[in-house]
């Protein structure tokens, strides 16, 4: 399974609190892996953050949209979150969908921003969720703002795999 973390337009904005240096430079990558992804018929999962602001109100707001360019098609599966992980209810529903598509609870790959908050959080409350799997994380495929290296290091006492 490739879990896309947070890869919304206002991350790409330097006008946006919200903005990721050296997030532009990993969309193509992310596409690439999406790419991949879709035509072995991979499961895959984005986390969509709606900060708890605008939660029912403004989510349709253009920031707050995954990048076009990894538009997720109508098979795949996006879960808005309010803060930096995925809900209890969340994980509860990834744990049932991992278990119809029973290789994809294997082989987990975590990629997208930002990686000392969001990307950590979500890869350790998946791995909560699905103690089974293999966790991994391209760390050509993350961004972040501060910590990316101690981040990186931290996963790793996790057992989760940095390539």
């Amino acid at each position: 399974m490739l879990v896309i973390v947070d890869m919304q337009n206002r991350i790409l904005d330097p006008n946006d609190e919200n903005y990721v240096q050296g997030a532009n430079t990993i969309v193509p990558k992310i596409l690439h892996r999406l790419e991949k992804a879709r035509e072995s018929g991979e499961m895959v999962l984005f986390t969509r953050d709606i900060p708890i602001e605008h939660k029912n109100e403004s989510e349709e707001l253009d920031g707050l949209q995954i990048i076009k360019k990894l538009t997720p098609l109508p098979e795949e599966y996006v879960i808005k979150k309010n803060y930096y992980a995925l809900p209890p209810e969340a994980l509860i529903e990834v744990r049932e969908l991992t278990e119809k598509h029973e290789q994809e609870k294997n082989h987990i790959e975590v990629v997208g921003v930002e990686l000392s908050l969001c990307v950590l959080a979500n890869a350790l409350a998946l791995q909560g969720a699905l103690p089974e799997a293999d966790f991994y994380i391209n760390s050509e495929l993350v961004a972040g703002n501060q910590l990316n290296e101690a981040t990186l290091s931290l996963l790793k006492k996790f057992n989760i795999e940095i390539k």
